[in-house]
């Protein structure tokens, strides 16, 4: 079977997986007792990530190879799926984080429409621990995070319902590996690196890939003596939990810190007037680069740079603090939910290019720069009450 990647960091390539690769985890799980993912003949499963992506075709085939009812949409609608959730009584539902937000934004998931379920499998891209403890509180079921992708077919590593505790620190987890499994963390030199210490997730499956549709040498590039590399950061623990950084090519480093865009946004959207942000890294002259947000609101909701800054301040470490601002009413993303960094910084750098200020929406009324910072020492440097926040500037 040929599928392909999302291309959140270029174009998608052709996936060529085995057939064997849609059962190897689900086999392995139940030679070991494991009830982490499960199916069952009255299930009724709601796949709401997209058909031609790893995680809605491997659970939907999973389900019918049990003998479940999948229920599927056209296209995700939250307000659609809370509807067909309650009229068909689903059990069990796969979603990304930012599906899963909308779904409990739609007034009828806090009257118990979303009642039948048993089961929440959540994927995709992390999930920001403010989102996580909503969902446990509106839904009365399970909770189960997958981290896997094309490339490993899917499922490697799994946080059970078991490990979702309200304040838990393994909240922050990806998982531990399936049985039959390997997950270790390389350095750039290829390198395995000690326990806790940050490097690029590396994964051995029996279920990986045949390799790139015409791409021998990206195949030769993510494959290497059997571990699939799959561009994230992150380092495992000493209990064998694999936590999940960020992408490696998201990084920011500023001035030789490294700063991972993941942690900032789930900072930022614990403000209640924040629905969403994409942080990337710019060029900067002094500190190579410099930590950007684009931000979107909640409908009614006003904030500005100084109120979210204000909010950052004792939550993130200084170096990781955003010092440019911008606002949208939406976050790009690709089909299956994941927010397109790669999108924001394109579209900043065209910015730049035209000689527009990259941060012009950050205020949009006036408001008193903080004092001693670079805005309350310059003039005004953009057109009417916008205020340019960068360090740059």
């Amino acid at each position: 079977m040929q599928i392909y990647t999302s291309g959140t960091s270029g174009l998608p390539k052709g996936v060529v997986l085995a057939h064997r690769s849609f059962f190897n985890v689900a086999e392995a799980m139940e030679d070991h007792n494991l009830d982490w993912l499960d199916w069952r003949p009255g299930d009724r499963s709601l796949i709401g990530l997209p058909g031609f992506h790893i995680g809605g075709l491997s659970y939907g085939m999973q389900a019918f190879n049990a003998g479940a009812t999948v229920v599927s949409l056209p296209a995700f609608i939250s307000s659609d799926a809370v509807r067909v959730i309650e009229e068909e009584q689903v059990t069990t539902a796969i979603v990304a984080p930012a599906m899963l937000e909308l779904m409990l934004a739609e007034p009828a998931a806090g009257r118990g429409a979303l009642g039948s379920l048993r089961k929440v499998v959540y994927g995709g891209s992390p999930i920001g621990e403010e989102l996580l403890s909503r969902a446990i509180d509106v839904l009365d079921c399970d909770f189960l995070q997958i981290y896997g992708s094309s490339e490993t077919g899917n499922f490697a590593v799994c946080l059970p319902p078991a490990d979702h505790v309200p304040g838990s620190p393994l909240l922050r987890a990806a998982g531990r590996p399936y049985p039959g499994i390997e997950v270790r963390v390389e350095d750039p030199e290829g390198k395995e690196l000690p326990t806790g210490e940050v490097g690029e997730i590396c994964v051995r499956t029996p279920a990986r890939m045949l390799g790139y549709w015409r791409l021998p040498e990206a195949t030769e590039r993510t494959v290497v003596d059997g571990w699939v590399h799959m561009g994230d950061a992150g380092y495992v623990d000493e209990d064998g939990y694999v936590h999940v950084r960020d992408r490696v090519n998201d990084m920011i480093i500023v001035a030789g810190e490294n700063v991972y865009p993941a942690e900032i946004e789930d900072a930022l959207a614990r403000h209640p007037a924040v629905a969403g942000a994409a942080v990337v890294g710019l060029p900067h002259e002094r500190w190579g680069e410099s930590v950007h947000a684009r931000v979107v609101l909640e409908s009614g909701q006003r904030a500005g740079a100084r109120d979210l800054l204000l909010f950052l301040r004792g939550r993130l470490a200084d170096f990781k603090m955003p010092t440019s601002y911008d606002f949208a009413e939406a976050l790009p993303r690709n089909p299956s939910g994941k927010v397109l960094r790669r999108a924001v910084r394109d579209e900043l750098a065209a910015a730049a290019k035209a000689d527009r200020l990259i941060c012009m929406a950050v205020a949009r009324q006036p408001r008193r720069p903080i004092r001693g910072s670079p805005a309350a020492r310059r003039p005004r440097s953009a057109p009417g009450n916008s205020r340019c926040w960068r360090a740059s500037c």
